[in-house]
């Protein structure tokens, strides 16, 4: 992870630099599409499974979480797995939102 970070540093520096390179630009462009992409395919998969457990026990899941952390649910494996599913839906949705947030910026940046 700290390689990651010390490269994405060294692209900010080149950016802020001004580097006008086409190529550039382009990389960083293909890469957060890329990742973008990744993140809603993944929450597709995600919200897929939440709809069953949805139907399965007739409640949307915000309601179920709710329920679920003040105790009313119990802890049967359907549960737990109902909550993880929901835990990671509210993680991608935030890096996607991040993600997605980046890109309208960068484009008024370059």
């Amino acid at each position: 992870m700290a390689d990651i970070i010390s490269k994405i540093k060294i692209l900010e520096e080149l950016a802020k630099l001004g580097v006008d390179d086409e190529v550039f630009i382009n990389t960083i462009d293909k890469l957060t599409s890329y990742i973008v992409n990744e993140f809603q395919r993944d929450l597709e998969d995600i919200e897929g499974n939440l709809k069953k457990f949805e139907e399965k026990y007739g409640f949307e899941s915000k309601e179920f979480i709710e329920r679920f952390e003040s105790g009313e649910m119990g802890d049967k494996i359907d549960f737990i797995e109902w909550a993880s599913l929901y835990d990671m839906q509210q993680r991608v949705t935030e890096r996607l939102n991040v993600v997605e947030g980046g890109q309208n910026e960068s484009k008024l940046f370059f």
